[in-house]
Parts: C-alpha cells; structure tokens; sequence
C-alpha cells in the first residue's frame, strides 16, 4: 500500500491551529511571529532526535514550462548555503552518524534527518541555511544529477507506468504530471526561474519544522528561530482543483518480458471523513499478504510477482487505484481476477473475518509506528503542513473500529467501478493489453 495508516493519522481532522499550547501528551505547537510553525513530541526515554521540515510546494504549484522546478531545488538545497558548502553538508551529517534525506511530493516537499541530541544544534543550523538561505551557484552538476534520475525512471516500467496513469486520469494538469518533470522542462530551468519559485514558496507561513525525541519544546523554538532567521512571510495561494477524465486507456509499447499495469481513479481527499473507510478497503483489496489481490492473483494462480492497491491523499481529492505486472499471456486472466474481487466487494460479499483482520492489522501499525520517532515526527510535520491537526491514537483506533461493512461497499461501489477506471500499460504487445482492458471492464458477478 503506497500510503495507509501514516496518512490516516496525519491527516485525522480536531480543530484549527495552536500556539503554544499541547495538542496531546507530550505535543506542542507554537507558531513563531514570523508565521513558521514549529511541532515537538517530547520522548525522554531515547538517545536520539527526529527532525524535519516541511515546505507548502510541490509539483502541484508548478506551471508546465517549469515542471520539475520544486524538485530540482530539493536537490539544490543540498549544493550550498551562505553558510555551509555542499561538502561540509555531507561531512556534518556524516560525522553525526545520521544521513540527511529529502523528497518531493505533488503537494510538499520535506527535508529530514535523525541524530542525537548533542548534534541537534548544529543540523539544525545547517537544515535552517539550506532551506532559507540557499546559494543556487552550482545548478549544472544538480540538473545532470535529476537528468540521470529521469533517464533511470525511463529505465523502470513499474515506476513510470504510475506516470503514464497519471497524466491519463489528470490530463493537461500539473497534479497529473511527474513530480521530477521531464527532460525538456529541467534542461530548461534557468537561475531565475529557481530563485523566484524559492523566494515564492518558500516562506515561513509555508514552512513547518518538525521534531520528536529527547528535546524540550522550548529549547527547539530557540534554534529553530536562529537558524531560520531571514524568511520572509508569503501568500499562500490557492491550488487550482483537480479535473479527472475518467475511463480512459493509455498504453506505451516497450520491449519489456513483463506487461505492467496501473489502474486509477479518483479517491477521496485528506479531510473526507471517510478515510478511515478507504483505510480498511484498501487493506482487504491489495493491502497485505492475505488482502483480496494478492491472494487470488498472487497465490492461489501464480499471475503475477507483484500486486498491490493504493490509496493517495490530496487537498480537496485523491487517487486510488491498484498495480501488478504479469507476462504478456497471463495478463486477461490476471486483470479478469481484479474485476472480480472488485465486483464482489462492490456486492457487499465480504469473506469471514477479512474486515476485523484489516482492522487489526491498521491498529497494530499505528501503535508499532509510534515506537519510531521518526514516524511520531513525520505525522506532526505532515499534517501541520495540510492544516489538518492530529487526533489522538485513541480516536484513530476508535474511528477504525466504527467503520461499518456498509461504508466500505458504499466506496467501492462508488469509486472502483471497473468501467470508470482509467488505466495504464507498458509492455510490448498493445492488442494484448486493450482485449485485457475490456475483459476488467465487462461487468461481472463476485463470488464470494
């Protein structure tokens, strides 16, 4: 599953922002004067500090001339400060034991790390540069660096078939392109365009610092307001919402040994009270090793290696969707088997024991993933980031547990509809691959 419990509790919706006060045992949130946020989850009995920033942009907020911009300055971030050289950036995390790590999203992008808490202040001085201070003096070496990354990607049909669905269900929009952009777009960045998408998003009522562990709140708003001195207060502007054009096929043809499919449509957005809901779907569907997809394409026919369901959270919508990859004869048989279970699900025809197992299996995940800071941080920052404060583990166990079968037949029946699902193939044989779409798409009865 691509995103499950982590989204359900980051994104479980209490009341609107605090400031200094305690949002749960051992949270705290303050918003600084000059709009930053900053989070901290006092942990007293660990060695160590998780830390991490998060930024309001990602490729969502990107016009198509610059696709792949807010990518690229995540890896710029990492060339240089006014204060710390690239090579000096390597060393420190380096010499802390600790490995500073960074990603984009459609709709974020993140800087992280976790050391111990004697490193704590100067991460955070480097962290603090590289997010307000960054030199952009040594992009060519960073744009082969992204060239290479897209060439990989080319290289990867199970990645890139994710790409393809995208630009399908969302056509003509940033939320449906790749998040790296592509060649032509990076090739085509100048000095400019980067400073001025930096200095338009990267401002402190944008920007959330997140940390869990050994450190007391108050002592972290201090470095943090050193480190993250000279930002500037921006507009946080409206996204424009996402128009899907369902039902559609894409196909690219490639000399690969396996046909890999990706199947999507649109989901429910990160404040849906349904969430919980789709947690559980996605859990029975393609979640686990006992979920619907994996054993009856997986185990029972031997179809395929990999197969899986997914859900995706946005603002204001979302994707849902499943992937496998099968040789080229097994691919009607395989694709027939997904239609089927889905049709099943959709009749409400729900196999002994298999909600309360998902159930379970999300309560347990959440507890486990409270063991890691690391998770307690990423949490914290990502709902700050969305507005969408945090509910107590309690009430998530207790909205998982209330979920009823009906709910769950209701959204599949609604969003799964084989005949409104756009999907996606890379492989070699495209006759294959349209008699396989049309037998997923033939209405069928489940069998439970």
């Amino acid at each position: 599953t691509v995103v499950g419990i982590a989204e359900i509790v980051a994104d479980a919706a209490v009341a609107g922002r605090s400031n200094g006060t305690t949002m749960r045992p051992g949270v705290e949130v303050t918003e600084l004067a000059s709009g930053l946020r900053v989070a901290s989850e006092f942990r007293p009995d660990v060695h160590g500090v998780a830390f991490g920033t998060w930024i309001r942009v990602g490729s969502r907020d990107e016009a198509e001339p610059v696709a792949g911009v807010s990518h690229l300055i995540e890896h710029l971030l990492f060339r240089g400060t006014e204060r710390h050289d690239s090579l000096s950036i390597a060393e420190s995390f380096d010499r802390f034991g600790a490995e500073l790590q960074a990603s984009t999203s459609r709709e974020e992008t993140d800087i992280y790390a976790r050391v111990l808490g004697e490193h704590l202040p100067e991460a955070i001085d480097i962290v603090g540069s590289m997010v307000a201070k960054p030199e952009f003096n040594d992009i060519e070496p960073e744009r082969e660096v992204v060239l290479e990354e897209l060439a990989l990607y080319e290289d990867t049909p199970d990645d890139l078939v994710h790409d393809l669905l995208g630009s399908q269900l969302f056509p003509d929009q940033a939320v449906g392109r790749p998040i790296a952009g592509f060649v032509r777009t990076v090739d085509g960045l100048d000095e400019r365009t980067i400073r001025d998408h930096h200095a338009a998003h990267y401002n402190a009522n944008q920007i959330v610092f997140a940390a869990a562990g050994a450190i007391e709140h108050a002592e972290l708003l201090a470095l943090v307001e050193a480190s993250f001195d000279g930002l500037q207060t921006g507009i946080v502007g409206e996204r424009i919402a996402a128009i899907a054009s369902t039902g559609g096929e894409s196909f690219l043809e490639r000399d690969t040994e396996q046909t890999h499919i990706a199947i999507g449509g649109v989901g429910i957005g990160r404040q849906d009270e349904r969430r919980f809901a789709m947690a559980v779907l996605d859990q029975i569907l393609g979640g686990g090793a006992s979920s619907r997809l994996w054993q009856e394409i997986r185990e029972q026919r031997g179809l395929v290696y990999s197969v899986y369901s997914y859900v995706a959270y946005l603002e204001e919508t979302g994707q849902i969707g499943l992937a496998l990859g099968t040789r080229t004869e097994n691919l009607s048989e395989a694709l027939e088997v997904a239609s089927a279970e889905i049709g099943s699900l959709a009749a409400g025809q729900f196999r002994a024991g298999e909600v309360v197992r998902a159930k379970e299996n999300l309560k347990a995940r959440l507890l486990l993933n409270m063991d890691s800071t690391a998770a307690r941080m990423s949490r914290l920052g990502r709902s700050l980031v969305s507005n969408v404060p945090l509910m107590t583990d309690t009430e998530v166990a207790r909205r998982i547990d209330e979920v009823p079968e009906s709910d769950v037949q209701a959204l599949v029946a609604e969003l799964y509809s084989p005949a409104g699902l756009t999907v996606a193939g890379i492989g070699p044989d495209e006759a294959a691959f349209a008699a396989a779409v049309e037998i997923f798409r033939q209405p069928v009865g489940g069998a439970a």
